[in-house]
């Protein structure tokens, strides 16, 4: 089996990525779920408890940095994938995903929710695309 990781997908994960390297060295594979998997938790637990917090500020600039970073590779994903409904649903949320990231409203505990799922999502998409 070979699986096709681009260069910029993994520069472009955070450096604390769990990663598996092949015997010879030359293959790098890192999960852009578990990479993500984290903030994500945070941002969830955040938003149940103390949305409002200067660490659930930061947690949100992180969350729509993970949205742009994971959006082109889950975009090329949804593009892929043959006419139908799971390509519609691919490509919606990353056009969601984009939007929450620009403008999610007033409420911290359900930006933080908004965000966490959207970056949850993409994370997978783009993690398929490796797999793909």
């Amino acid at each position: 089996m070979t699986v096709t990781v681009l260069a910029h997908e993994v520069a472009a994960a955070p450096v604390e990525v769990p990663t598996v390297t092949s015997a010879n060295q030359k293959t790098l594979i890192a999960s852009a779920a578990a990479a993500v998997a984290g903030d994500v938790e945070a941002a969830l637990t955040l938003a149940d408890h103390h949305p409002a917090g200067e660490v659930a500020v930061r947690l949100r600039e992180r969350l729509r940095e993970h949205v742009h970073t994971l959006a082109v590779p889950a975009e090329r994903y949804a593009d892929l994938l043959p006419e139908g409904r799971e390509k519609d649903i691919a490509a919606s949320t990353v056009r969601f995903a984009r939007k929450v990231a620009r403008d999610y409203g007033s409420n911290p505990a359900i930006a933080l929710r908004l965000l966490a799922k959207s970056v949850a999502h993409l994370a997978r998409n783009t993690d398929l695309l490796r797999q793909a």
